[in-house]
């Protein structure tokens, strides 16, 4: 009887079907090409959204930044009025370092002040607009009485006529003549310092004045009014 022999170190052969499912288990895999990186794009795309974010940051701390300011009412203020905490309410606006708001928690200092500008209805108010041009001086001591007056042109100073300037004020009061008479005058009296307010100067001038108390019904029934600039 013989016996079937194997050659020592032979391999035994795959057979056809083992052989095909190898194969096509291999070409069903197709070579990718290596994937490409773009740092630069990566990096342009982090400083957009850090940009974002910080832009985002300022609006909302600016918006709520706010600070509460005096602002006036609902009618506006004529020029040389003597103010009123009543003729004001509160608005909230952005804070901003340039502009010098009157803070709603000062409006008790404008009680008795006198505005040299007309203040305009629903506007916030800056303390540049209170008249400190005036040479800071935006109250006037008691007896004092604010008056409108008309001077002919030529009875005043030729030349710009200031804010807070202080003329002395002469009034001359004329008597119509009766029949057959002639009219007679008082003459040019003296009426004490008064300070320009407000005020039009071209041609006839029409100012607002402040004016001792005691001198206001003899400047209204004076016929004439002349004014000189006072110094010192």
């Amino acid at each position: 009887m013989s016996k079937d022999r194997t050659t020592p170190g032979a391999t035994a052969t795959a057979g056809p079907g083992t052989f095909a499912g190898a194969r096509g288990a291999g070409a069903s895999r197709l070579p990718s090409a290596p994937r490409e990186r773009k740092p630069a794009l990566a990096a342009l795309a982090v400083l957009l959204i850090l940009a974002g974010a910080l832009a985002t940051m300022l609006l909302v701390n600016k918006s709520g930044n706010r600070i509460s300011v005096v602002k006036v009412g609902h009618s506006s203020i004529a020029a040389g009025s003597k103010l009123s905490a009543g003729q004001f309410v509160e608005a909230s606006v952005a804070a901003d370092a340039g502009i010098n708001y009157v803070l709603w928690s000062q409006v008790g200092d404008l009680e008795g002040r006198i505005t040299y500008n007309t203040l305009v209805h629903d506007a916030p108010i800056t303390r540049d607009m209170l008249g400190d041009q005036a040479g800071g001086k935006t109250d006037f001591p008691p007896g004092t009485s604010l008056m409108g007056i008309q001077v002919k042109q030529g009875r005043y100073p030729n030349g710009q006529m200031a804010v807070g300037d202080k003329y002395t004020l002469y009034t001359d009061t004329v008597t119509a003549a009766g029949s057959g008479q002639s009219s007679t005058s008082t003459g040019w009296q003296p009426q004490g310092t008064v300070t320009l307010v407000s005020g039009d100067n071209s041609g006839t001038a029409t100012l607002t004045v402040a004016v001792p108390t005691d001198k206001v019904l003899t400047i209204a029934n004076a016929t004439e009014l002349m004014l000189t600039k006072t110094y010192g």
